[in-house]
């Protein structure tokens, strides 16, 4: 994977965009953002708060929002992702088409900066849930969509036209081998005292089974201590995974658990000796595993978020900042979908809740946000939270030098190659701005035929070849004749928008697929 051609704690302050273009590829296990919801209305910090000064507008228009750069690049090279716009704009609105496009380019940039086994979460609600949900399988594909999250922002809200609306969506998406660390919540009160009735000097207990359904002819299926489990339709079984294993091993209860022991009746008379059988008093009952709540994790969380709650007015993290969301949410995407220093980036930070989130979590991180605050609210945020947290004081001169404030795209280092020897000639011709697609065809057939340049093949017509940039525009890359390049159908699909011409070669080059 391309290293990173920024420093741990970077915060951009200008457009997101240029920021993320600036970006080495595959660089990024995680993103977590909260972007503009398309409300129709702006949004202000009150002139008090921690977040005094931040706004920003949310309503679009597309004749003053959509800058024909965005729909060049997304025609070119994103056709499923223009056609969910343009659908949008005819069974919505031009504004809904505005916003989605507004977002395109950013997802789009998101989609190759994201490592081959990331994922990304994106906050939004109902107002555009449904067509972000759509542009979002454009761009990573409906087979990299996981869940979609409903979190109960609020506890009731009464609406005399209908459903109160209470809560907000975030879709996830991962790529294959993508981290996730299951998360976890203590369990109800009541089902505690419920469910583990029984107590001994390692704590509450209930009775589990022993036994799996289903008959063997195996160890498995002889009887033990005087009970056939095929009487009872079942086979023999013990903990060699899970909690209880674990909390076997973890307080050494048996010696070698469970692999010392690989006899199965063994393992039974091991956890008799342990005392982590129940013998019931009635004659002819069937023994049971004495399962610890110690030995359990929780109930594992759902894809229905109501226990985490907003901010309150009186929050000790509430800076006031305009749809501000609570760091225990962002904590828990962040704990379940990265480890310990991998990268989180933020593209729309806000009030830093992402950043300071991952700080907090021991994960690197990069944020950009368009507010001139937002390096202040970081600071101020990640002495306060560092210092709740762990107790150490003074930490603001620390974070002043650690906290990387730029202004200024970065410089990319995962591709210094050239273009490919049969393009120089070309990129030193001039090319008129206003150039239309067929023109730019006829103009490359006549400077090499009806050739890939990706594989070297020739074809009899050129409608066995798409016009394609030979840097994409997501790199950079301008939309003049000197970019351009005609490509096979399976060039095209290998290089999508990630490859430049000099890379798509290689990549054929090492599969065998180049002629020349």
């Amino acid at each position: 994977m391309p290293r990173p051609n920024w420093k741990n704690r970077t915060l951009y302050h200008g457009d997101n965009l240029v920021f993320m273009r600036s970006m080495n590829s595959g660089s990024v296990h995680l993103i977590a953002t909260d972007p503009p919801f398309n409300k129709g209305r702006d949004f202000h910090a009150t002139p008090e708060s921690l977040a005094k000064g931040a706004s920003f507008q949310d309503r679009w228009r597309w004749d003053e929002d959509v800058h024909p750069e965005w729909v060049e690049q997304i025609q070119d090279d994103w056709p499923g992702v223009w056609a969910v716009i343009d659908w949008t704009r005819m069974v919505h609105s031009d504004a809904m088409g505005a916003f989605l496009a507004f977002m395109a380019v950013r997802l789009m940039a998101m989609h190759r900066v994201l490592r081959e086994d990331g994922s990304i979460y994106l906050h939004c609600d109902p107002t555009a849930g449904a067509y972000l949900k759509t542009l979002m399988d454009a761009v990573f594909g409906p087979e990299c969509f996981r869940s979609e999250i409903v979190w109960k922002r609020t506890a009731g809200r009464s609406d005399a036209k209908g459903y109160g609306k209470v809560h907000d969506t975030i879709l996830y998406y991962a790529r294959n081998g993508a981290t996730w660390n299951p998360q976890h919540l203590p369990h109800d009160e009541g089902y505690v005292a419920r469910v583990y009735r029984h107590r001994d000097e390692r704590g509450r207990w209930r009775a589990a089974d022993l036994m799996a359904a289903g008959t063997r002819q195996g160890e498995s299926g002889e009887p033990w201590r005087g009970v056939d489990p095929n009487t009872r339709g079942n086979h023999w079984r013990t903990p060699t995974a899970g909690g209880m294993n674990d909390f076997i091993r973890e307080h050494r209860l048996i010696p070698g658990w469970p692999d010392a022991l690989p006899s199965l009746h063994a393992r039974l008379d091991a956890l008799d000796a342990a005392g982590l059988v129940h013998w019931p008093k009635k004659e002819g009952g069937t023994p049971c595993l004495k399962r610890y709540l110690a030995s359990t994790k929780g109930i594992a969380v759902e894809d229905v978020v109501t226990d985490i709650n907003r901010l309150e007015a009186n929050s000790k993290e509430n800076t006031d900042y305009p749809t501000q969301k609570p760091l225990a949410l962002y904590r828990r995407i962040i704990r379940a979908s990265s480890n310990e220093d991998d990268v989180v980036l933020d593209p729309f930070a806000g009030c830093a809740t992402t950043p300071v989130a991952a700080e907090l979590e021991g994960r690197q991180w990069l944020a950009a946000d368009l507010w001139d605050g937002a390096h202040q609210v970081v600071l101020d945020r990640l002495a306060r939270d560092i210092e709740a947290e762990t107790g150490q004081k003074g930490q603001i001169d620390f974070l002043r030098k650690e906290v990387h404030l730029r202004r200024e795209p970065l410089a990319r280092t995962d591709d210094g190659e050239t273009a490919a020897p049969a393009l120089r000639s070309l990129a030193r011709r001039a090319a008129p701005p206003s150039m239309k697609r067929q023109e730019m065809v006829e103009a490359l057939v006549a400077e090499h035929g009806i050739m890939c340049l990706g594989c070297g093949r020739t074809f009899d017509s050129t409608r066995y070849l798409e016009l394609d940039h030979q840097i994409p525009r997501s790199d950079g890359g301008s939309n003049e004749l000197s970019n351009r390049v005609l490509l096979c159908s399976p060039c095209n699909r290998t290089k999508s928008n990630t490859l430049t011409l000099s890379g798509l070669r290689k990549e054929n080059r090492r599969t065998g697929f180049l002629r020349s």
